[in-house]
């Protein structure tokens, strides 16, 4: 992998399948990794009202 290939998401996820929060939510992603994303941790815990409010800014192109 390297840079990013894509200049904006393509695609968009299941919030609750991919990040195991308990809501009814679809953001933007991308389809295709690149260096600047980690490994997914299996075991890793999000913290639920930071990754909702991230991701909410994400769905509604608002900085956060």
């Amino acid at each position: 992998m390297s840079a990013h290939p894509l200049t904006a998401p393509d695609t968009t996820i299941d919030v609750r399948s991919v990040f195991g929060l308990d809501v009814d939510m679809t953001v933007p992603a991308f389809s295709e990794g690149s260096d600047y994303v980690p490994a997914i941790d299996e075991a890793y815990q999000f913290d639920h009202d930071t990754t909702l409010a991230i991701l909410a800014g994400f769905g509604h192109n608002r900085r956060v």
